[in-house]
């Protein structure tokens, strides 16, 4: 069925179909509507989950850690502040190999407060050893948490994943999203897998120091695992189209107007949509532009990125930032293509742009890479810039 509703009650439903077993939950803005959902479905009877209420997001990932390591399906989700609060926790549980699922609704982190959208909590997270993917609207939210869990708990992978989303952009938007059957899911979903499970009645060890050789075996394992997964999420992608046919999942990162590109705007996350109507609007003066929307972070799909080193330049926009590097994206598309790369560092601490800022950003990456100058990073404010014309297109091709 298709019900509307935001990203938020899109990944409650995916949990609630998902059969979870155990949720962890710690309110933080912006998901907090998330566990409030789950919240509601428990006391109705709709989900037959054990909601455990706790003091911290520490606390939230240790609930869901040990409940994963018991053999449950289990999920939690966070953001901001509280992603990094848990970061400890976070390592644990790649560490542990314990396959489960979190949801992060990305927010700017402090000092100075503020609760409006970026990507950095997220981006964060990017070493610490869990499969990484990022919605761009409530229908993929749903679609990458469902998936989550099979590739999660799939014996190929047996790591954590978490599914990022834009908050408030993305976490309260409501739009049309198509929910399958039960069975479905069923179909789709087999019962969870795992490498070990903790039982009082066969005791093992768990979190033991390590050797330095052991030790450097099991993070050999885990780079190795998400590696391995690229293979597994196309497969998991594929199967998924027999119960939910509207994305395409088989490959990890999404191509637009990429088939006769000559460059090459890079970026994920939900102000894709703004960057597809100004990649339009430039397609119709002329300007072969296209986009390649990343979708899974970890694993990084070498093979998918290096086809951009068949345009002539590229423009990578991050909503996040290394301090004193760039934009993460940034570096990450600089380390694996030979091209010049520029990147932008933009929209942090809530700072929105529209079709006619993303026109702008391009045109000026375009008129640099003609004098072959496009290269580094800057920063992009949308109230300090004056507004750009295109007179003649062909300046810029």
């Amino acid at each position: 069925m298709r019900k509307v509703m935001s990203a938020n009650e899109a990944v409650a439903n995916a949990v609630k179909l998902a059969r979870v077993g155990v949720v962890g939950i710690y309110p933080i803005t912006p998901q907090t509507t998330v566990i409030e959902k789950l919240a509601e479905m428990k006391a109705e009877g709709e989900i037959d989950a054990d909601i455990v209420r706790v003091e911290s997001e520490h606390a939230a990932m240790g609930v869901t850690l040990g409940a994963g390591a018991a053999g449950v399906r289990s999920f939690t989700a966070t953001g901001s502040q509280g992603l990094l609060y848990m970061h400890e926790m976070v390592w644990w549980a790649s560490g542990s190999r314990v396959p489960l699922v979190m949801m992060v609704g990305t927010r700017a982190v402090g000092a100075p407060w503020n609760i409006w959208n970026e990507n950095t909590d997220f981006m964060s997270e990017r070493d610490s050893g869990w499969i990484m993917a990022f919605a761009s609207n409530p229908q993929e939210a749903f679609d990458l948490v469902l998936q989550g869990f099979r590739i999660s708990e799939d014996e190929r992978v047996f790591l954590p994943m978490m599914v990022g989303m834009d908050g408030f952009i993305l976490t309260h938007m409501k739009t049309n999203v198509y929910l399958p059957s039960q069975e479905e899911v069923d179909a789709f979903l087999p019962p969870r897998r795992q490498p070990y499970v903790i039982d009082p009645e066969a005791p093992i060890g768990m979190g033991n120091i390590f050797p330095p050789m052991e030790y450097m075996k099991l993070r050999h394992s885990i780079h190795s695992a998400i590696q391995s997964a690229e293979s597994v999420i196309k497969e998991i992608g594929k199967d998924y189209e027999k119960i939910s046919p509207f994305n395409n999942y088989r490959t990890l990162n999404v191509k637009y107007r990429m088939e006769d590109a000559d460059y090459a705007l890079v970026l994920m996350g939900a102000w894709a949509g703004d960057a597809m109507e100004a990649i339009d609007e430039l397609r119709e003066k002329g300007i072969n532009i296209g986009m390649l929307r990343i979708r899974y972070l970890r694993p990084w799909a070498e093979s998918e990125i290096k086809e951009l080193e068949n345009v002539k330049g590229i423009l990578v926009m991050d909503r996040a930032t290394s301090l004193g590097r760039g934009g993460p994206l940034y570096l990450e598309v600089k380390a694996t293509v030979r091209n010049q790369v520029k990147g932008v560092v933009t929209g942090l601490g809530g700072v929105l742009l529209n079709k006619e800022d993303f026109k702008r950003i391009i045109l000026k990456f375009l008129k640099e890479a003609k004098e072959e100058r496009s290269d580094g990073v800057e920063w992009y404010y949308p109230a300090e810039v004056e507004k750009v014309e295109l007179r003649n297109p062909k300046d810029v091709e």
